[in-house]
């Protein structure tokens, strides 16, 4: 099932021949999982410990200082083993999680938790720190998500063991998206945008008590505890690609997700090419523009009049943002700020205040008036093509 490179495996040997030692289960779990069963590339490396994930890597780090890798891993002139070397980045301690890199190569390990929504949307109360896999795996979004891989030694040789009592396999292959309990979407309703995600990036489909669950959400959002930070965040991830973005958009729009963090939209579906299509003439990060959509306030429609001269263009733009440029266009479909921003914007009058100084010119609004004039004699001579 994993397919791991000589060093990482030397790394998960000398990990489960540590969990060994220490009577503590560790596992793989949630996409790097998911995305292993799927045959898809693995990309970020999570472990999860039954236990406390800090004492854990510590007490790692101090074996492995005392040459714990040397001594019990065959091959102890590998220079692999020989330089293995634990470092460890942050510690978080609320949610006892600790980033490390084993030989360079960086891994998050976590403790396994419960989580408690006091309200629809809020961000959930950790409890339980250390327990057991399968209490641990009820908090996950989707069944997909929610198979874990045990990490274990058997006969001197690093197994892999799937936990999968959700069915999680069975889902996987049918490419659908079951959470598991009825409350999952009123507990975090960004799981209905994540869900979106694994659609546009797998094809993945909710199921139809999904579809159910989440119709009856949005009939009457509970908006209680909402955390709006995270609903940005899940967003944020959805329109990181530039292709998915329309479909994004269009979805979320046409099926009415919006009603997770607002009733009724500014935005409209009539914008979403062009709002693509600004994200790359302006060259902004897809989400830049889409989440400005969605939770600022819209700009005032400026655009120029048909007969306006480049000058007078160059004035009406030139203290607008760069996205403010990109939504004036998308939004009012004016093409102006298209010409501003490739054609315009850099543009400077051939003589300098300095070279007027030179010519006799005074400071002061003579000056200023000359160096104007001079602006618009070479904006004006751009072509408008």
């Amino acid at each position: 099932m994993f397919n791991f490179c000589k060093e990482i495996e030397i790394i998960f040997n000398i990990i489960a021949r540590y969990a060994q030692k220490e009577s503590t289960p560790v596992y793989f779990v949630g996409g790097m999982v998911r995305d292993a069963l799927m045959g898809q590339d693995i990309g970020d490396i999570d472990i999860l410990v039954e236990g406390s994930a800090i004492d854990f890597v510590k007490g790692l780090k101090e074996a492995c200082d005392n040459g714990f890798a040397r001594i019990n891993v065959h091959g102890a002139q590998n220079p692999l083993i020989d330089r293995f070397f634990i470092d460890i980045k942050s510690v978080h301690e609320s949610f006892n999680t600790i980033k490390a890199q084993i030989n360079g190569i960086e891994i998050d390990f976590a403790s396994t938790r419960e989580e408690d929504y006091p309200h629809s949307g809020c961000l959930p109360v950790v409890k339980n720190i250390g327990c057991p896999i399968r209490v641990d795996l009820k908090r996950r979004d989707f069944t997909i998500n929610a198979i874990a891989t045990r990490i274990l030694m058997v006969d001197n040789t690093v197994k892999y063991e799937l936990i999968d009592i959700y069915n999680g396999i069975e889902d996987i292959k049918q490419g659908k998206l079951r959470v598991l309990h009825d409350k999952s979407y009123n507990d975090d309703p960004t799981r209905v945008l994540r869900g979106l995600d694994f659609n546009l990036r797998f094809n993945f489909t909710f199921s139809n008590s999904d579809k159910n669950l989440i119709e009856n959400f949005l009939k009457s959002p509970d908006r209680t505890g909402l955390s709006l930070d995270r609903v940005k965040l899940t967003l944020k991830k959805l329109f990181s690609s530039a292709n998915r973005a329309k479909a994004a958009y269009e979805n979320i729009l046409l099926k009415k997700f919006y009603k997770i963090w607002c009733d009724e939209p500014e935005f409209k579906l009539e914008w979403v090419q062009r709002l693509v299509e600004s994200a790359k003439i302006f060259n902004l990060p897809s989400e830049e523009i889409f989440l400005k959509v969605f939770f600022e306030n819209l700009p005032a429609n400026l655009n120029a009049a048909e007969n306006s001269s480049n000058y007078e263009i160059y004035n009406l733009y030139k203290n607008l943002k760069t996205i403010d440029l990109a939504l004036q266009y998308a939004i009012f479909d004016d093409k102006n700020p298209i010409f501003y921003y490739e054609k315009l914007k850099d543009i400077k009058p051939d003589l300098t205040g300095d070279d007027l100084l030179k010519q006799g010119y005074k400071q002061g609004k003579a000056l200023g008036e000359a160096l104007s004039r001079l602006l618009e004699e070479k904006l004006n001579s751009i072509p408008r093509s």
